[in-house]
């Protein structure tokens, strides 16, 4: 009877470790394909930062040059730049008059942008993040640009362009250097501004 219970014991045993290594095995053949996946996607997105052509698809890599902020599913073109008077008494804001392209098939939202753009200024004893400015209103409490700053927050339609606008307030009169990053955040590219 004991030699028997032994052997059921020891059947068990094995079978519930074969149960785990099949387990560990799946895990490492679903972690490796997923690996692979990645850096086929990787390798499958389209350089297109060195050609003239500028994509409107959402299959290339991230790139800035020329004023083009190409963003996977948005393409953003820079037009102008100009400084206004902010919303808080004294402030000014610089605004940078943009284009934006949706190059994806779904609704896009062009404010997240920001996420990465950043504008950095140089104070006497720091290089400072700008925060994102608003403009004053007038006396009918209307902003010379609301419709570009409503562009910006409005989701913009597969394969349509929109007029918008970003806006930083300024700290003082130094240059503005605006960087451009990918969704890692490493810095693409940058655009030198002068606000005086």
């Amino acid at each position: 009877m004991k030699k028997i219970l032994g052997i059921v014991s020891v059947s068990l045993c094995a079978i519930s470790l074969a149960a785990c290594g099949s387990k560990g095995a799946e895990k490492k053949t679903t972690s490796s394909s997923s690996k692979v996946e990645k850096a086929v996607n990787k390798t499958t997105k389209k350089d297109a930062s060195k050609s003239n052509e500028i994509p409107t698809d959402a299959d290339h890599n991230w790139f800035f040059r020329d004023n083009i902020f190409y963003a996977g599913n948005e393409t953003m073109t820079l037009n102008k730049s100009e400084v206004l008077d902010g919303s808080e008494a004294g402030s000014k804001v610089l605004v940078l008059h943009t284009t934006i392209l949706n190059n994806s098939k779904k609704e896009q939202d062009p404010s997240n942008f920001y996420m990465v753009i950043h504008a950095k200024q140089k104070t006497d004893t720091s290089n400072v993040d700008l925060t994102p400015g608003t403009l004053a209103i007038d006396e009918n409490g209307n902003s010379p640009l609301q419709a570009e700053q409503d562009n910006l927050n409005n989701a913009l339609l597969p394969g349509k362009k929109v007029n918008t606008v970003l806006m930083f307030t300024l700290k003082n009169n130094n240059p503005v250097t605006v960087e451009f990053s990918n969704a890692d955040f490493s810095k693409l590219g940058t655009k030198t501004y002068n606000v005086e």
